[in-house]
């Protein structure tokens, strides 16, 4: 793109960059992925799902859906396009080199492109061969486009603040990218077991709590029998695991803000929940005790939560 042919005003060297990242991350694919479906692979659909088929020219209606595709990515597309405008506007000030600018826009511009057709393209069960597509379109567009276009301002900052603010873009854009592709630390997979008080029970030091680990640090006076166990699981790798002590003849309605990890013991003594163990931060997943007539024990889970679940209620067999 010869720079005789650009604009020299900032705001439209701007205006073209997030311009051309939606023709890099929306219509070229998109256009890229009728081509693939021509030539007899099926790009998207979860039935019969992505697979070889007979190549073929394009009917109207299989244009319309591609078409109907592009614009279903395009509000995506156009706000990713100008967080990379802002970018560009704030790199005008540090005079990068030609290689520099690439280094910097080459990584964001891959998972970006990546991300939004796997997101958007969820909606049509897009295969892997379309996520492909828009990051290489996208990688493309950092390399030979992006820094092309980063406008040149005449006040030039420090050397310092010209290498600090675009390692700065680029970790943090990095970051912001990968993030939701990370396991959450604000989850974590559970097994709960509730222990309540009955004369025709054990004692507490007899009761088997090898279903979340032998738990010895619980102490209690009297019989006590296993009611309930819960286990679920996220998409963490943090593991915890709970025991729910009642000593109460009625069991008192409660919610409690799971930690993240490790274990966890609470106790219902004289109608007042405390406690007695917890050994992490809390998670964003919440358990909910309830008991509709002062016996019976439901567990309910709050929150983000769950890739699976499953409650048994004793006696167990």
């Amino acid at each position: 793109m010869p720079n005789r042919t650009l604009p020299s005003a900032w705001w439209a060297r701007c205006f073209l960059i997030g311009a051309t990242y939606i023709v890099a991350a929306d219509f070229v694919p998109t256009l890229l992925l009728v081509v693939v479906n021509s030539i007899g692979y099926l790009p998207y659909s979860d039935r019969p799902g992505p697979g070889w088929q007979m190549p073929h020219v394009p009917v109207l209606q299989e244009l319309k859906f591609f078409g109907g595709f592009a614009v279903l990515l395009f509000p995506a597309t156009a706000l990713y396009g100008s967080f990379f405008a802002v970018g560009a506007a704030i790199l005008g000030f540090c005079r990068l080199s030609r290689w520099a600018l690439r280094i910097i826009a080459v990584v964001p511009a891959f998972l970006a492109g990546g991300l939004l057709m796997a997101g958007v393209g969820w909606f049509i069960a897009i295969s892997a061969v379309g996520v492909y597509v828009a990051a290489g379109c996208t990688s493309l567009w950092g390399l030979f486009v992006f820094p092309v276009l980063v406008p040149r301002t005449n006040h030039v900052l420090p050397n310092a603040a010209r290498v600090a603010i675009p390692a700065l873009l680029l970790l943090v854009g990095t970051y912001f990218l990968v993030r939701p592709m990370l396991p959450d630390p604000g989850l974590t997979n559970a097994k709960i077991e509730v222990v309540r008080r009955d004369n025709g029970g054990a004692d507490l030091f007899h009761i088997d709590l090898s279903y979340i680990g032998s738990l010895r640090e619980a102490s209690g006076s009297g019989k006590y029998v296993s009611a309930n166990r819960m286990e679920f699981t996220t998409g963490s790798r943090n593991q915890l695991r709970v025991l729910v002590l009642v000593d109460d003849d009625r069991v008192v309605r409660h919610t409690f803000v799971l930690p993240r990890t490790g274990y966890a013991i609470y106790r219902q003594s004289q109608g007042q929940w405390k406690e007695e163990r917890v050994e992490s931060r809390n998670s964003k997943i919440s358990l909910e005790l309830d008991s509709p007539d002062g016996k019976s024990i439901n567990l309910q889970v709050q929150g983000p939560c769950c890739s699976s679940m499953a409650e048994t209620v004793g006696p167990y067999h």
